[in-house]
């Protein structure tokens, strides 16, 4: 069975013409909302930002969707109109959705389901504990049959003589095709408190077992060894790499390096590989594996060149060949594609203004042009699953203007049948065009983004509009060309809005990605200043009602705007922002990576002068701040910090913090709610 691993695509084997029939078949929706309802203009009245935020807030019909071995049933995760997440599963031939299990989402949150056999799942539970000073993130894997039965979690069982926590079962080595089996990396905890008892457990550290989904019983494949942190299996030899963890302190922080070793094929003897820095630290290089491929004996994974990440392939039959397989002259690599059961990887992604993949094989660019033409006006076709005998495809298509659709390829037919929409409640609201642009700074260089404008407007008709700047999160990361749910609320609203990749984003390779966007605050953020300076000069922007609205790095991006840069902007909304760099590394101390936060954020005088709760008497526009109390990602004691100081020495400031929620605040309800505070504080601020 093909699968998704992490951000990596897959295909099916075959090939098809240059047409395909597209069959209109959708399984019954799991909403029974009212979808007609007109987009809202410029000043739209409260009753029509109330039910457009209702809309644009809730999260998805589709969070996650697999296609069973045999290739007859989809199961998805689908939200309610809370937090609450259900796992359903449908006949490919048609029908009613059953349901199989359910998370309430606080604290618990199924993250995502595949069939590890025809009629049943292996899913992942994420929750959130705290022990009266930090939230501490726990995974489980469950096994569950279709009909709701067997219900197991998988995995070695917690024990109340458990030495240390155990935050995770584990991750999937190897799906072993549909089995009902598969290779799982577990943490294996000791017991104390047992000692000399035969009961006792004594393994520690991380190793592989062939675990049977159905009974949970298991077995060793790879003894567990307390610096391994990951494994590799080609699929048909069992695990072929292994990567430790080395120069860790020994208060437990980590360092950032591993040294990896592989076998030669038919061996079960470890061989030096390579040794690999995520700092790019002396004697190391930064090829980290992705998937293995069996047939060709190598390994591809990403490496730089020229500052950018680059596709390799390495020989796994000693000699440890580098074969560079595809670069971009100008940006980062993002993904691979991989095709077959055997998981050849066989093109690439990227990102230029738009999303493109580079196929190796003729046949599948015939493949992807086939599709294009079935789907017009669907040009982000991603293949997330496949049958066994790969005769049927599980596929998603959605654009700019289109959050999303799935569809099942029939490949002995030529036929796409429709299986769901991601987002029904959106089918007939006017969605905007997004824009690729750019804009120049004061030294030059020039900055690209997204310009999305109110449904039906063009550049030539854009003029004197309320707008918003909104920087993406990160800072290691960047926006792309497609749906955004944010952006497209406020288009909906009445708002142009851009989103620039300033520097300080990934994707651009090094010399634009700079030390990062908080050593080099003041680069970044004057990249975003500037994009709001420029939809002021090019008319679209009325100056009096320019805004900037962030989550996460966004959100520590738009409060850093105006201190940089007071007046631009007339009002701030901060969703989950960073706002003091050093609370940032002080948090850390109590978890492993606290050595690499501290090398992140750095040390000098841009630690106080870049954090907002700092800078707090130098923020000159109102603000309105939002958190979760179960954020990871940004721990809720920033915003309540920042919210205390501005209150104090007199700002504008309004604080809403939610019960339960983690970083994505992953609930429908509360998002509409933010949605329309945040409409409603603009329209009063601005």
């Amino acid at each position: 069975m093909i699968r998704v691993h992490q951000r990596f695509a897959a295909l099916g084997r075959s090939v098809l013409g240059a047409s395909l029939l597209v069959m209109a078949m959708p399984v019954m929706a799991t909403t029974d909302e009212d979808d007609n309802v007109e987009a809202g203009e410029a000043g739209a009245s409260t009753n029509n930002a109330a039910e457009m935020a209702k809309k644009f807030g809730f999260r998805s019909s589709v969070l996650d969707i697999a296609l069973s071995p045999d290739g007859t049933r989809f199961a998805i995760l689908t939200a309610d109109d809370s937090s609450k997440t259900r796992v359903m599963w449908g006949n490919v031939a048609g029908g009613d959705l059953q349901h199989v299990v359910s998370s309430s989402g606080r604290p618990d949150q199924l993250r995502w389901c595949e069939f590890t056999d025809s009629d049943r799942l292996l899913c992942e539970v994420y929750m959130i504990r705290t022990d009266g000073y930090d939230n501490i993130a726990f995974r489980r894997k469950i096994g569950i049959d279709l009909s709701s039965e067997n219900v197991m979690v998988l995995g070695q069982r917690d024990s109340s003589y458990d030495a240390r926590l155990r935050q995770s079962t584990g991750d999937i080595v190897d799906w072993l095709d549909g089995t009902g089996k598969i290779l799982l990396a577990q943490d294996f905890v000791p017991e104390a408190g047992r000692v000399g008892s035969l009961i006792s457990r004594e393994k520690d550290g991380r190793g592989v077992v062939e675990l049977d989904t159905r009974t949970n019983k298991s077995k060793i494949v790879e003894s567990p060894n307390s610096q391994a942190e990951r494994y590799w299996s080609d699929g048909d030899n069992g695990v072929r790499m292994i990567a430790y963890r080395i120069g860790d302190s020994t208060a437990g922080y980590l360092s950032g390096r591993y040294r990896i070793d592989y076998r030669l094929k038919g061996s079960r003897k470890w061989e030096r590989f390579s040794e690999f820095s995520s700092e790019g630290a002396d004697g190391a290089n930064d090829f980290w594996p992705i998937e293995i491929d069996h047939e060709g004996n190598k390994v591809f994974g990403f490496m730089k060149k020229d500052g950018r990440e680059a596709l390799y392939s390495v020989s796994l039959d000693g000699n440890l060949d580098y074969k560079l397989v595809f670069e971009h002259p100008r940006v980062d690599l993002s993904g691979v594609v991989r095709f077959g059961q055997g998981g050849r990887i066989v093109g690439v992604s990227y990102h230029e203004d738009q999303p493109v993949t580079e196929y190796f094989d003729p046949g599948l660019k015939a493949l992807a042009a086939s599709l294009s033409a079935a789907l017009p006006g669907l040009p982000l076709i991603h293949f997330l699953d496949s049958s066994n005998d790969e005769k049927k495809l599980l596929i998603s298509a959605g654009s700019d203007k289109d959050p999303g659709r799935f569809y099942v390829l029939h490949k002995d037919r030529g036929e796409l049948q429709e299986l769901m929409v991601a987002k029904p409640l959106l089918t007939d609201v006017p969605l905007s065009d997004v824009e690729p642009v750019s804009y120049s700074v004061a030294d030059g260089t020039n900055i690209p983004g997204y310009l999305t404008l109110p449904p039906g407007k063009t550049r030539a008709d854009a003029r004197n509009l309320p707008a918003i700047v909104m920087p993406h999160g990160g800072p290691a990361s960047r926006d792309t060309w497609g749906f955004d749910w944010l952006a497209q609320f406020f288009a909906n609203q009445g708002y142009a809005v851009l989103q620039p990749n300033f520097r300080g984003s990934a994707g651009f390779g090094d010399e634009w990605y700079l030390q990062n966007g908080y050593k080099s605050w003041e680069t970044s953020v004057g990249d975003i200043n500037a994009g709001g300076r420029w939809l002021v000069t090019q008319g679209i922007a009325n100056p009096a009602k320019l805004a900037i609205v962030g989550w996460s790095y966004g959100g520590y991006a738009a409060l850093q705007s105006t201190v940089l840069e007071p007046g631009l902007f007339k009002a701030v909304a901060a969703i989950a922002p960073v706002t003091d760099l050093d609370m940032i590394i002080r948090e850390s101390r109590n978890f492993t990576n606290h050595r690499l936060v501290e090398e992140m954020i750095g040390s000098g005088p841009h630690v106080k002068q870049g954090s907002p709760l700092q800078r707090a008497a130098d923020i000159s526009a109102p603000v309105i701040l939002f958190h979760g109390d179960q954020d990871l990602n940004v721990s809720v004691k920033h915003s309540q910090a920042l919210a205390r100081e501005m209150k104090k020495i007199g700002k504008s400031v309004e604080y809403h913090e939610f019960e339960e929620l983690d970083h994505q605040l992953p609930d429908s309800s509360v998002r509409a709610k933010m949605l329309l505070q945040i409409q409603q504080f603009l329209a009063q601020k601005m």
